[in-house]
């Protein structure tokens, strides 16, 4: 008899009739989201390292995670913090104007990089666009600006950034 209440309820209400049918202490939430060390959501769940970040009401990117890890080298349960290491292209010679981005991302997904700056990891966001080619005079690593000169293909325009490390405090936990 319980497979078929089982059956007409999952007909009847979809999946989440089912949450805590087993008697489990309580439903899984569908929504996952990623919680800031002062209690504030900072994304909601993508994958193992991605997540997905509101920079503005309108703009909404890819940031990626690491976990933190102990003085032996393993992972810390339950903590991550905001991965670095990406770069920004910019036309003018200083970091400071007209700054681009390379266009690889997910399918449907803004093209995103983060990049660590003495203030913070920062999340640099890309306009939804076609790729273009333009001429760059900087780039911007972790380790600072660089001048350069070259013409690169492949960059959409950067919509917004966001300050990670200010706005969503590390340590990250799953919730």
């Amino acid at each position: 008899m319980r497979p078929l209440v089982l059956a007409a309820a999952l007909l009847c209400f979809g999946p989440s009739a089912l949450a805590g049918a087993d008697g489990g202490a309580g439903a899984v939430s569908t929504a996952i989201s990623i919680i800031d060390s002062t209690g504030s959501v900072a994304a909601r769940w993508l994958s193992d390292t991605a997540v997905l970040v509101n920079l503005t009401a309108e703009v909404v990117a890819p940031a990626l995670i690491r976990p933190i890890l102990g003085a032996d080298g393993r992972a810390a349960s339950g903590q991550a913090t905001w991965q670095a290491g990406g770069s920004v292209l910019f036309e003018s010679g200083d970091c400071s104007t007209g700054a681009y981005i390379h266009s690889h991302s997910g399918p449907g997904l803004r093209a995103a990089t983060q990049v660590e700056t003495p203030h913070g990891i920062v999340l640099y966001a890309g306009a939804i666009a076609a790729p273009v080619a333009v001429t760059i005079n900087s780039i911007l690593y972790d380790n600072g600006c660089s001048a350069v000169t070259v013409r690169q293909n492949g960059l959409v325009a950067v919509d917004a950034t966001l300050n990670l490390t200010v706005t969503y405090p590390p340590p990250l936990s799953v919730r």
